[in-house]
């Protein structure tokens, strides 16, 4: 048989197809990366030198501070801002709650206590609020009539004696006592 032509060298050597050499620069890599982790290094060195500077600088240029501030660490006199002011209300409404709804001293060496707010009420109830004997005549009070708006948007007269009931004339009902019903009145003020 004859020879094989891939055998043959001269039919090996295709001038078109070879293997490219100038593809990549190794040394000019390692240069870039060289130069870059040199530069990383310079810029890191520098910024903490930067820092142990500024850090200097501080403490050499510290303003004054007044002998009358607080040292540090020292909590703050009161009154303090609150920190939680929910669990303060809640305290503080807790605090207030038991303070109506229990018995305790006011002040233990004068004798004077204080009772729960229901027994006040009830108290008050049964026995009436005290009244200074110089002022129990249920006549006395004052005869002035208030100013104001009446429900229907007309100017009520003040300064004036009050009409309606004159200090022990005509027309004064007494505490407790029926009231007799008033007659009708025509519209327009006629009887």
């Amino acid at each position: 048989m004859s020879a094989q032509p891939h055998h043959n060298p001269s039919h090996l050597d295709n001038p078109d197809v070879r293997h490219e050499t100038d593809d990549i620069n190794v040394r000019a890599i390692l240069w870039f990366v060289g130069v870059l982790t040199g530069i990383t290094i310079a810029i890191q060195i520098a910024m903490w030198g930067m820092f142990q500077g500024l850090a200097w600088y501080e403490v050499k240029n510290e303003p004054y501070v007044t002998p009358l501030v607080q040292p540090a660490g020292q909590p703050f006199p009161e009154p303090r801002l609150q920190e939680t002011p929910w669990t303060d209300l809640t305290k503080f409404r807790t605090e207030q709650h038991n303070y109506l709804h229990s018995y305790g001293w006011v002040d233990e060496k004068l004798g004077v206590a204080r009772i729960p707010i229901a027994k006040a009420k009830e108290l008050l109830l049964q026995r009436g609020l005290p009244v200074r004997p110089e002022l129990a005549d249920e006549l006395d009070g004052t005869n002035i009539a208030s100013t104001g708006d009446s429900s229907g948007g007309r100017s009520l007269p003040g300064g004036g004696a009050d009409k309606s009931a004159p200090a022990g004339g005509a027309g004064f009902v007494a505490p407790g006592a029926a009231v007799p019903p008033e007659p009708p009145k025509k519209p327009g003020g006629g009887s």
